[in-house]
């Protein structure tokens, strides 16, 4: 299980350097489309400290530039690669305990995080694709199946 974990991560990661190239491409970044791609990192460093039992980096729903955008994204992955590295399928079940954004507390399976992790944010990278139609501007390819065809870069 951890190993399509990992897939999904490093997909995860294709997808928003995608979307930041077409930002950074963009005439003016429309501001729905940073806003979902900073939604992406900010639940992504929620989680991420989560599970590590830590402060996060970011707000759920931070108000990022697009430079901020691909500071922080290129950290939040590089501790995303290293947590993924440490990990073995039994790590799949172990329990991570914390608090959502309302105070409520939960355990979840760390295995169900990371996959929710991947999910929720490929959510909002279609949203960011609407945002950039919406926009006049070309979506971005960014399905898995994409990514897998080019080899998994």
């Amino acid at each position: 299980m951890i190993e399509h974990l990992d897939l999904l991560r490093r997909h995860s990661a294709w997808a928003d350097a995608r979307l930041l190239a077409a930002l950074r491409a963009a005439p003016v970044p429309p501001p729905v489309v940073l806003r979902e791609l900073a939604h992406v990192r900010g639940a992504q460093a929620n989680w991420l400290a989560r599970i590590a039992g830590e402060e996060p980096l970011l707000a759920i729903w931070p108000d990022l530039t697009v430079d901020e955008l691909a500071e922080v994204g290129a950290v939040l992955d590089d501790q995303a690669r290293v947590l993924h590295e440490g990990l073995v399928d039994a790590d799949a079940e172990r329990v991570v305990s914390y608090r959502n954004s309302r105070g409520e507390a939960f355990e979840t399976p760390l295995g169900d995080v990371l996959l929710h992790l991947a999910l929720h944010g490929q959510y909002h990278r279609g949203k960011a694709n609407a945002g950039l139609r919406a926009a006049g501007l070309e979506p971005v390819a960014v399905d898995y199946i994409v990514w897998s065809r080019l080899g998994r870069p």
